[in-house]
């Protein structure tokens, strides 16, 4: 607004607002935000599925972790953009592939915050559970999930963010429909306000996604330490 920056790269608040606005009510970025989310929430399901199995097995079953540790070691500090080239011959550019990246992505937090919820379960719980004849199976879905799930929920709202910037960036790579495309389209094309518009939508929804999750911690999760203090 000074001119101290050229508008036509970095346009003024008010105008990034209007089109912001304009592309929500009556244009067509409403419908990318919805497309991009419609590849997030089963992609983000599939890493939860996924992620709290593995870290309940993890951290019951020694032996697997010890027979896994290096094959997770080697994975989870690979870019999940980097699978990208090995994963387009199998999958395709398409849905497929999209819902690995973004499972690929957000499956770690999920996993590792399980592993660390269970095996911070008090041993006395598990013991007084097997002395009134629960099977292990319900040892599981009768003490340690529910005594876990405080760490699962923040494993979950951390995996949330990731699967987010993994929708949007493979949209941007692949030119799937969403805001990663939209946004990269707009670009392209010289609409530096629609696609800062369309950046600042991708903020907000972000941030409406960590409120959502935090939302449903405090409503679900009342024994959570954390809800507790609040």
């Amino acid at each position: 607004m000074l001119g101290i920056v050229d508008p036509r790269d970095v346009p003024s608040f008010a105008a990034i607002l209007q089109a912001a606005a304009s592309g929500i009510w009556g244009g067509e970025l409403l419908f990318v935000v919805l497309a991009t989310m419609s590849t997030w929430a089963p992609g983000l399901l599939i890493a939860g599925i996924a992620g709290v199995v593995a870290g309940v097995s993890l951290a019951m079953l020694p032996r697997l972790e010890i027979a896994t540790r290096p094959l997770l070691e080697f994975l989870r500090p690979i870019p999940s953009v980097a699978m990208i080239p090995v994963a387009l011959p199998i999958l395709g550019i398409g849905l497929e592939l999209q819902l690995f990246m973004i499972a690929f992505a957000s499956i770690w937090p999920v996993l590792f915050a399980t592993k660390a919820g269970v095996e911070s379960v008090d041993p006395r719980y598990i013991e007084t559970g097997r002395m009134l004849g629960l099977s292990r199976l319900m040892q599981v879905v009768r003490i340690v999930l529910p005594s876990a799930l405080p760490a699962v929920a923040t494993g979950l709202r951390t995996a949330s963010a990731i699967a987010l910037v993994l929708a949007i960036t493979v949209e941007m790579l692949t030119g799937q429909p969403g805001l990663g495309f939209y946004i990269e389209n707009v670009r392209l094309n010289g609409l530096i306000t629609e696609m800062w518009a369309a950046i600042l939508v991708t903020g907000v929804t972000g941030y409406l996604v960590n409120t959502l999750f935090l939302s449903i911690e405090r409503v679900a999760l009342p024994w959570s330490p954390d809800n507790r203090d609040q």
